[in-house]
């Protein structure tokens, strides 16, 4: 049995895939009968889930299975509303993270901190460019990433990244291995999934 086959097993709607719930969308009908992306898998109420993939919820609502799985009791659901509350859902936990890594003293911040990290070969998970950063800079770094073999995306602008740190504008962020980044690292490939497809 691997690791993924811990804990409590449910059925995507969709595909019909058994997976560890973990693993899945969890989804619960709200007082007023709309059908919610319930992410963190802790609001109270009958649950119903989807694999992490936008098939999958396409799928569901074009067969009618939410309605199917909540007998009813939910209103139509809309597949374009549905997909950007999980979008925000999965945006909301990848800026938590990266809230818990600075906090963790797990994160590196600003251009010349990131490349200096880089040309030492330390051990960095993952690094998060600026969409809006100088292309001398961002090139520069995504190159020193490559050479090292490190994951880089390029998400928010600086002043995003700044105000998630609580600082001025930021570039460039890098997170330092551990479980903060393996978590920060599937949020990020589920992140660019949806918005691919979206």
């Amino acid at each position: 049995m691997t690791v993924a086959e811990h804990g409590p097993q449910r059925t995507c709607i969709a595909c019909r895939q058994m997976k560890n719930k973990k693993q899945l969308v969890r989804y619960v009908v709200a007082p007023d009968r709309s059908v919610l992306v319930d992410y963190r898998q802790r609001l109270p109420g009958r649950g119903t889930y989807t694999c992490m993939s936008k098939q999958c919820l396409l799928d569901a609502v074009k067969r009618n299975s939410f309605q199917r799985n909540f007998k009813g009791q939910c209103r139509s659901v809309d597949a374009t509303a549905l997909t950007q509350q999980l979008i925000a859902a999965v945006d909301q936990k990848i800026t938590s993270l990266i809230g818990m890594s600075r906090k963790s003293r797990q994160l590196i911040a600003g251009s010349n901190a990131v490349i200096e990290t880089l040309k030492k070969g330390s051990s960095l998970a993952l690094i998060i460019i600026a969409t809006d950063i100088s292309d001398t800079i961002g090139k520069k770094i995504a190159a020193l990433a490559l050479r090292e073999d490190i994951y880089t995306v390029c998400l928010y602008d600086k002043q995003k990244i700044g105000q998630l740190l609580g600082k001025e504008e930021r570039s460039v962020i890098a997170v330092q291995n551990g479980l903060l980044a393996d978590s920060l690292l599937n949020e990020l490939h589920m992140y660019r999934q949806l918005v691919r497809e979206n």
